[in-house]
C-alpha cells in the first residue's frame, strides 16, 4: 500500500440570501484526487443557484500553490491561465454541465501532470458584483511520481584505505518519498557487522541515506548499488564504485612451468597483481647460481637481489604483456594479469623468474620456476604450451567468473 499524505478539504463560506434563498452554494466537490505523472486529473465542483440570479454567479477554479499564494485557472467556463499551452497542448480544460434543480458542474481537467501540479485546487463562488466569495472549497491533488536519485560526482567514486571507513550517500526523491536500500552489484552480501545505513527523511517526498562501511578490507572494493523505490514504476538505481588503496599483492597462476628446449619452442608464464594505486610491474630473471640459492632458501628477494638481477624487457627473446581485468564492460583499476613469453627456449633459460609489483603503499613479489622437460615429439611441444594457456583459463574461470570478471 502506498502511504499518502491526505490533505483535508478547506472550506470558507460567506452566506448570501436573495429573496430568502441561499445562493452560490457548493453542493458537491471531488474527493482528494491521486494521479500519476504524465497523466491527467479531474476536479469537480457542483454549484446551486436560483435561476433568477444564475447569470450573476461566477465560479472560479484557483490553484493554491506555496510560491505565490494562488493563481486563477478558470472563470465560469473560460480558462484564464495565461500559459495554458505547453508543448502545443492545453494544460487546463474546463467543462460545464447543467444539472437538475439549477445545479451546474464545473469540471477542471489538468493535463500532462507533473510534480509542480501537486497542491490544493479551490472552487470559489461569488456574485459578479462582489469580490468576496459566497462559498469556497478546496480539493487536494496528489501527483505520484517515480523515484529519482540526485547524482553527484562524489557519489559515483568513493575512496578508502585498509581498516578505514567509507561513506556512500544516496538522495532519493519521489511522491511518495521512496524507500532506499543498498547492495553490491555482484550480488555478494554487504560485510556482516561492518556496515550501517543511516536514514533521514527530510521531507514527505525525499529520503536521504548514507551507507557507512567500517574496518575496510580489500574484499570490500567493488561496485555498490543504491535502489530507490516507492511502488511507482520504474525504480531507480545509483551505482557507486568503492576504491580501496592497498599495497600490491602478487599471486601466481602456476608455481612452475615445464618446457622443452630448441627451435620452435616457446612458453608463457603468468602472474596476477592486485593493488591501488595501480602498481608498476617488472619481470626479473635469476642466474643459475641464484636459482640454486633460492631453492635452498638462501636468497632473499630484496634490494640487493634486484640491483644485480636481470630486468626483462620486450625484445626478440622476451615478450611482456598485461591483461586488464574487467567487471562487466568496465575495467578495474586494481587488478591486472602480466604474462612473460619466451621464444626459442634454451637450457640457460631454466631459472626462476620474479614478478615484482610496487606502489606508494609497498611492494610484493613471487618467483616462478621454468624447468626442462624432454621433447619426445612435436605433439609434446604443442601440449606443453597449450597446458600453460589452458591452466590460465581454468584459473581465471574458477577464481574470477563468480564475480563476473573477465580478461581482455
Amino acid at each position: 500500500m502506498v502511504n499518502l499524505l491526505i490533505i483535508f478539504l478547506v472550506c470558507a463560506t460567506h452566506t448570501v440570501f436573495v429573496n430568502g434563498q441561499n445562493i452560490g452554494k457548493i453542493t458537491e466537490l471531488s474527493e482528494p484526487v491521486v494521479a500519476k505523472v504524465g497523466g491527467f486529473a479531474f476536479v469537480n465542483c457542483t454549484v446551486s443557484s436560483p435561476q433568477s440570479i444564475e447569470n450573476n454567479i461566477l465560479v472560479e477554479w484557483v490553484f493554491l500553490n506555496a510560491t505565490d499564494g494562488g493563481k486563477s485557472v478558470s472563470s465560469d467556463c473560460t480558462i484564464t491561465e495565461s500559459h495554458n499551452i505547453i508543448a502545443g497542448k492545453k494544460k487546463y480544460e474546463i467543462f460545464c454541465v447543467d444539472l437538475d434543480n439549477n445545479d451546474k458542474r464545473y469540471a477542471l481537467r489538468v493535463n500532462a501532470l507533473s510534480v509542480p501540479d501537486n497542491g490544493l485546487y479551490q472552487c470559489r463562488v461569488r456574485i459578479s458584483s462582489e469580490q468576496k466569495p459566497t462559498d469556497s472549497m478546496a480539493v487536494s491533488l496528489t501527483v505520484l511520481s517515480p523515484p529519482k536519485i540526485v547524482k553527484s560526482s562524489s557519489d559515483i567514486t568513493v575512496y578508502g584505505i585498509i581498516n578505514g571507513t567509507a561513506s556512500m550517500r544516496c538522495d532519493g526523491q519521489g511522491i511518495p518519498g521512496p524507500n532506499v536500500t543498498y547492495g553490491r552489484a555482484s550480488g555478494r552480501p554487504l560485510p556482516k557487522g561492518r556496515y550501517e545505513v543511516l536514514t533521514n527523511k527530510t521531507t514527505a517526498t525525499s529520503t536521504t541515506t548514507v551507507l557507512k562501511l567500517y574496518n575496510l578490507t580489500k574484499e570490500d572494493r567493488g561496485t555498490y548499488r543504491c535502489s530507490a523505490d516507492n511502488n511507482i514504476r520504474p525504480p531507480e538505481d545509483l551505482f557507486s564504485r568503492l576504491i580501496i588503496e592497498f599495497k600490491p599483492s602478487v599471486s601466481l597462476v602456476e608455481p612452475s612451468y615445464g618446457s622443452p628446449t630448441g627451435e620452435n619452442t616457446q612458453i608463457m608464464m603468468w602472474c596476477r597483481v592486485d593493488g591501488y594505486p595501480r602498481p608498476s610491474m617488472t619481470w626479473y630473471a635469476m642466474t643459475s647460481a641464484d636459482t640454486q640459492r633460492f631453492k635452498a632458501g638462501n636468497l632473499e628477494l630484496d634490494e640487493k637481489f634486484y640491483s644485480n638481477a636481470k630486468v626483462i624487457l620486450t625484445d626478440e627473446k622476451y615478450q611482456v604483456e598485461q591483461k586488464i581485468m574487467t567487471v562487466g564492460s568496465q575495467s578495474t583499476m586494481d587488478s591486472m594479469f602480466y604474462s612473460l613469453s619466451l621464444q626459442t627456449v634454451e637450457s640457460v633459460d631454466m631459472v626462476y623468474y620474479v614478478c615484482r609489483a610496487m606502489n606508494t603503499h609497498g611492494e610484493d613479489a613471487q618467483a616462478v620456476l621454468l624447468y626442462p622437460v624432454n621433447a619426445l615429439a612435436d605433439e609434446r611441444n604443442t601440449g606443453t604450451t597449450a597446458l600453460s594457456e589452458s591452466t590460465f583459463i581454468l584459473f581465471t574461470l574458477s577464481v574470477l567468473f563468480s564475480r563476473h570478471i573477465f580478461i581482455r
